[in-house]
């Protein structure tokens, strides 16, 4: 196998222990009455491998493992930068799952994603007001 390829097999197998599932949605943490968040975030991967072989007159021809097969010294590397950062979390509580985003940029961002909790508290008060009228009269004691 050339030193290349061991360079390429051992860095892939490091970033496998690096960046696995658990990584982009977190493991719950769970909190007071029942209450689970769950991490969700983004991982954004650079890998660069490469290596070559030296041929020079000042070095003599060996057999090791730093030299390929025809006796030059090899160099190689590689290099791996990893980003990870949150971009939102789930929280479930009593039955409901809200999604929190992490990164709101503005105000009318936090606005947006307000809506669907708006909308359904909105629905929840018509409903109630509605059974309210629907209900007959209490009866007044004599």
């Amino acid at each position: 196998m050339h030193p290349v390829e061991t360079i390429l097999q051992t860095t892939m197998r490091e970033l496998k222990n690096i960046v696995d599932v658990n990584t982009i949605v977190g493991n719950p943490i769970y909190g007071d009455g029942g209450a689970v968040v769950i991490p969700v975030s983004k991982v954004t991967l650079g890998f660069f491998a490469g290596g070559g072989d030296f041929p020079t007159q000042a070095v003599a021809r060996r057999s090791a493992p730093d030299f390929d097969a025809n006796g030059y010294p090899f160099l190689g590397a590689s290099v791996v930068g990893v980003s990870i950062s949150p971009k939102a979390f789930l929280h479930m509580q009593g039955g409901q799952v809200t999604l929190l985003h992490a990164d709101c940029d503005s105000t009318l961002d936090r606005l947006v994603q307000m809506i669907p909790t708006a909308m359904t508290e909105i629905r929840d008060a018509i409903t109630e007001i509605r059974a309210q009228k629907d209900e007959p009269p209490a009866e007044s004691e004599p």
